[in-house]
């Protein structure tokens, strides 16, 4: 008597053939059906069977045949880039930046404006839906049938994913904002801590890729740290985790019962500005102007750059011995200044630390957080891609 499985495992076994087929085309293609059956250990037919389904339901495509081999010239498959699109959002101080990418990563659009959080929460919901819908456009789809989008925040993300903290750049401090978006935007949506997604950009296209621990100082408007250990970024219990702004400073001793200053209080942009305005630079008094005055040698200028990197110094010397990192990265708008604030951080790390792990700045400029969002949504929504791809159809 021949014995018949049932048509439930049969249908997960096809589904469980085809992820590891479309899984080689992702990571080989393109490639034959017979390249693939050397690949994997499974038969040719079974592999044929598994391509044919793949190329039913839209995930890969025929990129043309072989050539250069005797014989008929067969058919080469690789994963069909537009069966699923991803945004990122960088939802900054004062810029919006943002970007649409294929199921492979590849940008395919950006857009920017001057973020309009001034005129309130709901003003500023609609302007990061319109640059939404605006990028779906871009790639000849409506907003609906993006697979994912991922927005970096100015602010901690609580662990239900909407709930934001610590957001002065956004408004009312971002009370209700992260519901907000979440209830305007159609499709499956992550916030995520914008230093955070730095982090990642620097795990998967900067300094970090060679080590699977490091913390990136970002310093811009204000300070954060990305936390990365054993390779993933640690976000903390409640997503508060690299809230380093909020380190008590050592620049003054308090009364008992009087708190002392944040090391905030002593960094960033607003920081900057004001010692420049006291010292009495020339020029606007931004960050930018204060690091081009001290590459020209100015001596007030060189005073302000090396007292945010006495700070930055007494910042990593807070955390290397509690996270052992083998690297420490300097970013953000600020913090990018390697030329200028590596040798006095080094020189600073020395009187606060026995501990001194190499210091580096990023070279992702101002692109970090936006390439962390759209990576971020690039590998969701592949795997979303996927995973229906090779979901078996419920029979009747």
């Amino acid at each position: 008597m021949t014995r018949r499985y049932p048509a439930g495992p049969q249908r997960l076994l096809r589904s469980l053939n085809g992820r590891a087929v479309l899984e080689a085309i992702d990571e080989a293609g393109p490639v034959t059906t017979t390249d693939l059956a050397g690949r994997i250990t499974l038969s040719r037919p079974t592999v044929a069977a598994a391509v044919a389904l793949l190329l039913e339901r839209g995930v890969i495509t025929e990129v043309g045949p072989v050539t250069g081999r005797k014989g008929p010239a067969p058919a080469q498959y690789g994963v069909n880039a537009d069966c699923a699109f991803a945004i990122g959002v960088d939802v900054g101080h004062r810029k919006i930046r943002a970007a649409v990418a294929d199921v492979t990563g590849r940008v395919r659009g950006h857009a920017e404006s001057e973020q309009q959080g001034q005129r309130g929460a709901d003003a500023l919901v609609g302007q990061i839906l319109d640059m939404c819908v605006d990028l779906a456009e871009q790639v000849g789809r409506p907003l609906a049938e993006i697979t994912q989008v991922v927005m970096g925040m100015p602010a901690a993300v609580g662990p239900d994913g909407r709930h934001l903290s610590y957001a002065t750049g956004l408004p009312d401090a971002g009370r209700g904002f992260g519901e907000a978006l979440g209830r305007a935007v159609p499709v499956p949506l992550v916030l995520e801590n914008d230093v955070n997604l730095a982090a990642l950009a620097e795990r998967t296209h900067g300094r970090g890729t060679d080590t699977d621990d490091f913390v990136l100082v970002s310093l811009g408007v204000g300070l954060g740290l990305g936390l990365v250990v054993d390779g993933r970024v640690r976000r903390g219990a409640t997503g508060v985790a690299g809230e380093a702004g909020y380190l008590p400073s050592d620049r003054m001793v308090a009364p008992a019962g009087q708190r002392r200053d944040l090391v905030q209080e002593h960094l960033g942009a607003r920081y900057i500005s004001d010692r420049a305005q006291r010292l009495g630079l020339p020029g606007d008094g931004s960050p930018r102007t204060v690091f081009e005055l001290a590459r020209a040698g100015d001596p007030g200028a060189l005073e302000i750059v090396d007292d945010t990197a006495r700070s930055v110094a007494y910042v990593v010397a807070c955390v290397v011995p509690l996270i052992d990192p083998a690297l420490i990265v300097l970013g953000g708008a600020i913090g990018a200044n390697g030329d200028l604030l590596l040798e006095p951080v080094d020189r600073h790390l020395a009187d606060f630390s026995t501990f001194r792990p190499p210091v580096v700045a990023s070279g992702l400029g101002q692109d970090a957080v936006l390439t962390g969002a759209t990576t971020m949504s690039a590998e969701l929504a592949r795997e979303a891609a996927f995973a229906a791809a090779t979901t078996p159809v419920p029979q009747p």
